[in-house]
């Protein structure tokens, strides 16, 4: 999936320590034409939220994450690196 043109996995190394990431899980949509909507997932539920403070904070922190994250491509390295080691 991470070679299609729209699609990109990027992990941040356990090097990096503790992160905004590992807080919670959440998923930024954008559409064209449209305003972006974010889907947060919490211990008791998932939430979608179009609240525009909270769309802007979600953004900062996934701006944060990919400035911490290993490229795509040595992204993709480790996860077929791992997935060799942890799964064959």
């Amino acid at each position: 999936m991470s070679r299609r043109p729209k699609v990109s996995a990027q992990i941040v190394p356990s090097s990096v320590g503790a992160h905004a990431g590992l807080l919670a899980h959440f998923v930024i949509a954008d559409f064209d034409g449209a305003k972006s909507i974010v889907y947060l997932e919490t211990a008791a539920e998932g939430l979608i939220v179009e609240t525009p403070s909270v769309i802007a904070k979600v953004s900062l922190i996934f701006d944060m994450l990919r400035s911490e994250a290993l490229p795509r491509g040595a992204s993709r390295d480790l996860i077929m690196k791992v997935a060799g080691e942890q799964w064959t």
